[in-house]
């Protein structure tokens, strides 16, 4: 059965991190949702990591839980202040090689019809030893995905 196609976004996921280009992202959210009217959700996913130190284990995060919410507060306020009229935020926290499922599961949960996301590039060594969550998402969303250079 052929999936139904809409030829208007009503439902878009922007991911968003703490880096500063994540205005761009917004920014191409906005438009978007502003030519559309779509509802738009603002998800960061916070990173951590799991350490075993010769049997006792460890958190280690890049962020506080504070920060990640602070980071989704601000983007929805960007886009609210653009004249998004429909928008939530939304956090989750998954350790660091998990971060694409998190973005995935998070399309499927909201019923996204377009992904909008940075796409960072980290240098070819870093690349291949930690992959992209952008790279990852593009090759494995049900949905249109958006790539923000």
């Amino acid at each position: 059965m052929k999936k139904e196609v809409h030829y208007m976004y009503e439902r878009i996921l922007v991911a968003v991190d703490s880096t500063p280009e994540a205005a761009d992202v917004l920014t191409h959210a906005a438009l978007l949702a502003n030519s559309t009217g779509a509802a738009v959700r603002v998800l960061h996913v916070q990173a951590i990591d799991v350490v075993d130190g010769g049997g006792v284990g460890g958190v280690i995060e890049d962020e506080t839980a504070e920060t990640a919410v602070k980071v989704v507060t601000e983007a929805v306020g960007t886009l609210k202040a653009a004249g998004v009229l429909k928008v939530e935020g939304w956090t989750e926290e998954t350790v660091r090689g998990d971060v694409p499922n998190a973005v995935l599961d998070q399309a499927r949960a909201f019923q996204a019809d377009l992904l909008v996301l940075g796409a960072r590039r980290h240098g070819s060594l870093a690349s291949l030893f930690l992959g992209s969550v952008s790279d990852t998402v593009a090759h494995r969303s049900v949905c249109p995905v958006l790539l923000v250079p």
